[in-house]
């Protein structure tokens, strides 16, 4: 990486060279029955370099051929690309224990072990069809610039899902264990898990109306979603996100409080700086259903004239490999502060309503304007307090800037989703069809 930066550097005004890697083990079980295992590695370096005032990039698998890969970043600045913003100084980032040495002792025999055992624990507690996947796996980035950046970051990762399949359906009720290396999937999870599918067996045809929604924490991202857009630089620089005028405004339920926190120890992805090097730090979205900050990138801090937050990362909504993908604004460690309620008193609270375990096009609607119409995939329906079934073929609608101001109740613990790290989360008046 260094040479490769010292011939940039000879030929342009400024360079950033960025790597990344990773492997990962997978397994999969179909009906306790083993139906796939695989390993997978990448690497990738990308070299960013800007000149007279216009950035280019190229990428590549491997440095075999450094002076191409430089030649090839310099012949893309022919598209005239503007850069108005530097890369960053050197820095000393917070570094975190998000890596686990132990995780090299794991192997294919040893996860099959584990998952079988996990799997063990739910069969003879239910006739459902219980799919499972479990994986772990090692990642490091590094970056450096022509400013002597340099810094880097390891992870190791290890994670856990179960899925209890409804009937006649690929829906079911699932459980989530994500951490730096093995641990057991908790009983009491598995154990709520089935309680939950287990009431959820009977399918309960329920009229079109208005009526209390429960999001588990798994699901929420449907909703932050709308959220992430509206409050994305890039959007406000654009004149689509219809909250561009509205920071210190009151636009969601004064219990809600949302932060992206990428320094959280219980964050098994907690990092110092963003895919640019930007450094992170705890940055407030929504502090008591006020709106604090938009939230930018290297690029987009620029065109708007202020301060980089940190938030410049590969990442791509549809996949994508990262090496190729150019930094966005990204709320990548979002969080939302816990409320007071267990979670079975949220469900005792709901006198007719719908706990939405799963959905299907959390993509439709208009979702910089803050619309969704979504498929509940599944949902189990309250009466009373109490789950007395499961709805099919249902949807919810609504716009999240109405909906996230009648919030009834949060609970009182967090969990870690691939989407970020939530409780479960009640809303009032939600139209269900």
């Amino acid at each position: 990486m260094e040479k490769l930066l010292e011939i940039a550097k000879r030929k342009v005004d400024s360079a950033e060279v960025f790597h990344t890697s990773y492997n990962e083990n997978v397994l999969n079980f179909e009906n306790y029955a083993v139906t796939e295992l695989k390993s997978q590695s990448q690497s990738g370096f990308c070299l960013r370099v800007i000149k007279d005032g216009c950035i280019g990039i190229s990428y590549t698998k491997n440095l075999v051929d450094r002076e191409t890969l430089v030649d090839n970043a310099i012949d893309s600045l022919k598209g005239k690309v503007k850069a108005d913003f530097v890369f960053p100084d050197n820095h000393a980032p917070k570094k975190f224990d998000t890596y686990d040495p132990e995780i090299k002792s794991l192997s294919c025999e040893k996860l099959l072990a584990y998952m079988k055992k996990s799997n063990d624990f739910v069969k003879p507690k239910t006739d459902g069809q219980l799919n499972s996947i479990s994986g772990f796996g090692e990642s490091k980035t590094k970056i450096i610039n022509s400013n002597d950046l340099n810094v880097e970051l390891d992870y190791s990762n290890y994670y856990a899902y179960q899925s209890i399949v409804y009937p006649g359906s690929y829906a079911g009720i699932n459980t989530l264990l994500i951490a730096n290396n093995y641990r057991d999937i908790p009983e009491k999870k598995m154990t709520k898990m089935i309680e939950l599918y287990t009431k959820g067996l009977k399918e309960i045809s329920v009229k079109s109306s208005s009526m209390q929604v429960i999001f588990t924490p798994g699901i929420l991202y449907s909703l932050l979603w709308r959220l992430k857009s509206g409050a994305n630089a890039q959007s406000i620089y654009e004149d689509t996100s219809p909250i561009k005028d509205k920071i210190g405004e009151q636009i969601f339920s004064e219990k809600l409080t949302i932060i992206d926190e990428p320094h959280s120890a219980v964050n098994p992805a907690a990092r110092g700086f963003d895919d640019e090097g930007v450094p992170t730090r705890k940055f407030k979205v929504i502090e008591n259903g006020v709106l604090k900050n938009f939230y930018n990138n290297l690029e987009y801090a620029a065109k708007l004239n202020v301060t980089p937050t940190g938030h410049g990362y590969k990442d791509a909504m549809w996949g994508g490999d990262a090496v190729s993908i150019a930094p966005a604004p990204t709320l990548a460690n979002l969080t939302i502060v816990p409320g007071d309620d267990s979670f079975d008193d949220m469900i005792k609270e709901i006198k007719r309503g719908i706990l939405v375990v799963g959905v299907l096009g959390a993509h439709s609607g208009n979702i910089p304007n803050g619309d969704f119409s979504i498929g509940i995939n599944p949902g189990l329906y309250i009466e009373n307090g109490e789950i007395i079934g499961r709805v099919k073929d249902g949807m919810i609608a609504g716009n999240i800037y109405d909906v996230m101001k009648r919030v009834t109740s949060i609970e009182d613990k967090v969990h870690i989703t691939h989407s970020g790290i939530f409780p479960a989360i009640a809303f009032d008046d939600v139209k269900f069809s």
